[in-house]
C-alpha cells in the first residue's frame, strides 16, 4: 500500500497521513516502528508547526492526524514523515504540500536500512581538548576632546 495524505470524511477537521515502513532490502513492513509526521506553515507571528505521531503495526502500516484541516496543510512550507526501528537506521521522507485540486496525494514508503545510526561527535571537553580564545588586543585609549 502506497502512503497518502488525504483530508479525512469522519474528522474534518484534522488532516490524515498514511503510509508504510519498509525495510531497504527486504521491502516487508516494520512493526512498531515510531513515525513523526512535522508540517510547517508559515502565519503572520511567524512559523506555525504542527507535529504529529503514530506507532506502525505489524504491516508497518501508520495513520498520523494533523490537528488541522486540509486547508491549512495546502499553505504549508514544509511536510516531513520521519521513522524510526531499533536496528535500523532513522529515516524519512519529504512530502509536497498537496494541491488545491487533490483530495489526497500519493507518499512514497519510508525505506529504513538496518544497522545503527551514526554516533555524533564527541565534545572536545570529553576528549580533553579545551579551546582557548586568542588574547583580545587592547582597546585604543580614549582621547578626550582638545
Amino acid at each position: 500500500m502506497v502512503g497518502c495524505g488525504t483530508p479525512t470524511s469522519r474528522k474534518p477537521n484534522l488532516y490524515e497521513v498514511r503510509g508504510r515502513v519498509v525495510d531497504a532490502e527486504t521491502k516487508l513492513g516494520l512493526a512498531s516502528a515510531r513515525v513523526r509526521v512535522r508540517a510547517v506553515m508559515p502565519s503572520a507571528v511567524g512559523k506555525q508547526v504542527l507535529t504529529s505521531y503514530a506507532v506502525a503495526d505489524v504491516e508497518g502500516q501508520y495513520r498520523a492526524e494533523l490537528a488541522a484541516g486540509f486547508a491549512a496543510v495546502q499553505h504549508a512550507a514544509e511536510v516531513r514523515v520521519d521513522a524510526s526501528v531499533p536496528g535500523y537506521v532513522p529515516g524519512g521522507v519529504d512530502l509536497p504540500p498537496p494541491q488545491k485540486s487533490q483530495g489526497h496525494y500519493a507518499a512514497p514508503d519510508i525505506l529504513l536500512s538496518r544497522g545503527q545510526a551514526p554516533h555524533p561527535p564527541p565534545d572536545l571537553k570529553d576528549l580533553g581538548i579545551i579551546l582557548t580564545e586568542p588574547p583580545k588586543p587592547d582597546p585604543l585609549p580614549w582621547r578626550r576632546g582638545r
